[in-house]
């Protein structure tokens, strides 16, 4: 026989989740409505601007409701915010690469050979970031938050990331050129994308490796 305290966990088995809170199955199927709308905009965004992709277009790639698209996003633009960071998660590991460069266990062309195939592959979403950055105020200042954490990131590894940490005047000016060190990346980025079939992008490439290692190599 059942004690009662073993009654009491049965009970408390069979009545499921409390009222307001979604079950695991639920859960699960909101992470995947939610995904699906980002991985049906990052697929449209492959092969035009993000201006000319309606809300229409999103759901009929991704296969879910307008009621689920306005419950999981206000906006296409916050489709696009979880579009940045996932590219951001992405690129995070190429980006910490430059630690091996400064130590020369990479090469600066070899970095940016793969940096500008990875801003091509990802095309019009790196368009898109760089636009949102020129327009949209509070995206300009996440991009300068993540630049920081970049920063502090390779601090530790690369000695000209590591002199702009602080708060004298020659950290400040160092955090300054590491900044638009990141933002001539982020504009190669869009240049790379949007013109990646004229002939002067091995050029853009190659200036690329030479404006890394000048910044990198800089102890």
């Amino acid at each position: 026989m059942a004690t009662v305290l073993e009654k009491g966990e049965i009970s408390a088995r069979k009545r499921g989740p409390k009222p307001g809170m979604l079950s695991g199955r639920q859960r699960d199927q909101v992470v995947a409505s939610r995904q699906d709308v980002v991985e049906a905009m990052r697929g449209l965004l492959r092969s035009r601007p993000f201006d000319e992709i309606p809300v229409e277009d999103i759901l009929a790639v991704s296969g879910v409701s307008r009621a689920t698209f306005y419950r999981h996003f206000k906006s296409r633009r916050d489709v696009a915010l979880r579009i940045y960071e996932a590219t951001l998660e992405r690129t995070m590991p190429h980006f910490l690469l430059l630690a091996d460069v400064a130590t020369g266990r990479l090469s600066a062309q070899w970095w940016a050979h793969e940096a500008v195939g990875h801003y091509r592959e990802e095309g019009q979403i790196s368009v898109l970031i760089h636009g949102l950055a020129a327009t949209d105020q509070a995206f300009h200042q996440r991009l300068r938050d993540d630049r920081q954490q970049m920063i502090e990131r390779l601090a530790p590894a690369v000695p000209a990331f590591g002199r702009a940490v602080g708060e004298d005047a020659e950290a400040r000016r160092q955090r300054a050129r590491a900044d638009i060190f990141f933002m001539m990346l982020d504009r190669i980025s869009a240049e790379v994308t949007l013109f990646a079939e004229l002939a002067d992008v091995p050029d853009y490439e190659a200036v690329l490796a030479e404006q890394v290692a000048a910044f990198i190599t800089d102890n």
